[in-house]
């Protein structure tokens, strides 16, 4: 065989395989080939980063969580429950807000605060009560004075 002859071979297999599998490229690349071939796969990289940009007219919604945490930092002025149930919730919205971009941010911390301000609020009035059950036992006697005098009222 001439040169002439395995050329052609060679350019017509190469073009089998060219059609045969699309996908792949042929093993002998031109410094002009190879230089447009470069350039054109670093096009779509620079599109790509464009289009992960946050979308701005997309609607955000305010997070379940957040609201629930605020709901229960409300009620939990009167339960301490709800202000422990406020500041679980409380935690888990400014995490979901944080996480998913939602809209919440301050109902989460309004019921992290509320729940945390309920609990005081309970310890207070917990504090307080001994020390009034105290006074009130130091004036009128001792539990026994107060168990024999609301048993003679029962009767």
């Amino acid at each position: 065989m001439s040169e002439d002859q395995t050329q052609r071979n060679q350019q017509q297999y190469s073009q089998q395989l060219q059609q045969r599998y699309p996908t792949q490229q042929s093993a002998q690349y031109s410094s002009q080939n190879y230089s447009q071939q470069r350039q054109s796969t670093q096009q779509p990289q620079e599109k790509t980063s464009q289009t992960l940009r946050p979308n701005p007219y997309e609607e955000k919604f305010h997070s379940e969580l957040s609201f629930m945490s605020l709901v229960l930092g409300i009620f939990g002025l009167l339960l301490p429950l709800f202000s422990t149930l406020a500041i679980i919730f409380g935690i888990g919205g400014l995490m979901q807000t944080h996480r998913e971009n939602m809209k919440g941010k301050w109902m989460a911390i309004t019921g992290i605060i509320l729940g945390f301000l309920g609990i005081i609020l309970i310890l207070v009035a917990i504090l307080f009560g001994v020390e009034f059950l105290q006074q009130y036992l130091l004036r009128f006697g001792g539990i026994d004075t107060l168990i024999g005098q609301a048993h003679q009222l029962t009767e």
